[in-house]
């Protein structure tokens, strides 16, 4: 492994993962039926009936119920969205890219948005400890009624309904 290496002992340029701080979950108060890009249940506080890890396929594995999604971030972020959107009953969240394509493609079939107030700090999927403030603001994008209910309720940040013409 090349790179520089942080005082922690993490390589600059490793692969791990991040995982979504337990107040996230605390705030929308839902149970979800799937989490489709989980670590696994025994890494991460997403309260899922079922969890697919990067070994089960998540974005081509088939989806039911209330699904939470916070995929993995980069060039595929769009899949996972129009995957959601398809779906049309669950919770994203993403980096607040509001001036990107793939913002502007999914927003119209959302239900609700909502602007997490602050940089998220995620869970460092190698030391298990809070990691210093995201490198972008973070938010929630709703699908069907029950998440947008819980994203309005959930106090994260600015909510918004989003209006379908």
């Amino acid at each position: 492994m090349s790179g520089f290496v942080h005082e922690d002992g993490w390589a600059a340029n490793e692969k791990f993962e991040w995982y979504t701080p337990p107040k996230i979950f605390d705030a929308l108060g839902l149970e979800f039926d799937l989490d489709p890009c989980s670590p696994g249940p025994e890494k991460c506080f997403t309260p899922a009936k079922k969890h697919l890890t990067i070994v089960d396929d998540g974005l081509t594995a088939e989806w039911s119920g209330l699904v939470w999604c916070n995929p993995p971030y980069g060039r595929h972020t769009r899949d996972w969205l129009f995957k959601m959107a398809d779906h049309k009953n669950g919770i994203a969240l993403v980096f607040a890219r509001t001036g990107t394509k793939w913002f502007h493609e999914c927003i119209r079939s959302t239900d609700a948005v909502c602007f997490i107030g602050g940089r998220l700090r995620f869970i460092n999927g190698l030391t298990g400890k809070q990691g210093d403030s995201a490198g972008a603001d973070s938010m929630l994008l709703a699908w069907g009624e029950v998440s947008k209910n819980a994203v309005i309720k959930s106090k994260l940040g600015i909510p918004m309904e989003v209006i379908h013409e």
